[in-house]
């Protein structure tokens, strides 16, 4: 009610404005009397509190609607009753519904056509490089070849983070779940980025019992605990030498930490290490980081219902545990 008269205000007061104006001239030249002035008076009044009530009765639940707000598009619908009004505001936000819906259309399409082409364009690059790595295998043991196998593999890390990235919005339809040995993709992972711990001098210490398995995806957890790896191998330049990798077993739980002896975290960055792009003040020492590996480790633990968590103290260390459900 207050909504349908803050409406009308002013129809209001045009109305009272027009019949004082109009019984004062009636009155000072002669045509009616002060009874007649009163009888229009509340005559008029009351046709028009009878107008008035007869329009709010018919777009009352158009007011309601205003009021309330709306939750789905069935309350837009709800909204065309008998009133004319009520039926051209309806048709009004199902047309503005319907334009959305559109939009949103061309812009699912732009973005599944970039998904698509970013995919292609990745699995593009993987060929050249394959070729050049065989290449390479000719001038194996040369100290040029192996800054240029270096920086290959940086390439490498770099095309499977984006191809990661861009699966991500499809992750439903791109993971297995099945029982998985924590051991051997522990192992697998630091077979893979031994180049990396022998360049920087770091020795990875395994301390995983052989017969822990867990139900997760091995391709998305191998990812996840390669990129945990490669930030603390990179992180531990010229100040670690050692990278522990241990789980710890606790009932139905299994947790995996993998502690590096680098340059650690600051304080004030620790609540955002898994923000997209943010790098701190460690990535502006190290120019490579992107501000996407521990963001993406998040996601992906996430979607696999996993749980991830950083402790890190400055100049003494990082450590990364996921936490899982054991499988036995």
């Amino acid at each position: 009610m207050k909504l349908f008269l803050k409406h009308h205000k002013s129809y209001i007061i045009i109305y009272f404005i027009s019949l004082i104006l109009t019984a004062i001239y009636s009155n000072l030249k002669g045509f009616i009397g002060v009874g007649e002035i009163i009888y229009i008076f509340i005559f008029n009044t009351f046709i028009l509190l009878c107008f008035l009530l007869y329009r709010y009765y018919k777009n009352k639940q158009l007011y309601d609607l205003f009021t309330s707000g709306i939750s789905s598009i069935d309350d837009s619908l709800d909204a065309a009753n008998e009133s004319e009004l009520s039926k051209d505001v309806s048709k009004l936000l199902i047309r503005q519904y319907d334009l959305y819906i559109s939009n949103m259309e061309k812009c699912d399409k732009k973005y599944k056509d970039h998904l698509t082409f970013i995919n292609q364009w990745v699995h593009q690059m993987k060929t050249p490089i394959a070729v050049m790595k065989l290449q390479l295998k000719e001038f194996e043991g040369e100290e040029r070849a192996a800054e240029m196998q270096e920086e290959m593999d940086k390439l490498i890390r770099g095309l499977d983070k984006s191809l990661y990235y861009a699966r991500l919005d499809s992750f439903q339809k791109d993971f297995i779940i099945k029982k998985v040995n924590l051991k051997e993709i522990i192992r697998e992972s630091v077979n893979e980025n031994k180049r990396l711990f022998i360049k920087n001098r770091i020795t990875p210490r395994l301390d995983i019992d052989n017969d822990i398995t867990i139900l997760s995806d091995y391709k998305w957890l191998k990812f996840v605990v390669q990129q945990i790896i490669e930030n603390g191998i990179k992180y531990s330049r010229n100040k670690g030498t050692m990278l522990f990798i241990e789980s710890v077993k606790d009932k139905d739980k299994v947790k995996l930490n993998i502690k590096d002896e680098g340059i650690g975290i600051a304080k004030k960055d620790l609540r955002r290490v898994f923000d997209q792009f943010f790098t701190g003040e460690n990535g502006r020492k190290y120019g490579e980081s992107t501000g996407m590996g521990l963001y993406l480790c998040r996601e992906v633990l996430t979607k696999l219902g996993h749980v991830i968590t950083v402790e890190s103290e400055i100049d003494k260390g990082t450590t990364v545990t996921i936490e899982f459900i054991a499988h036995d």
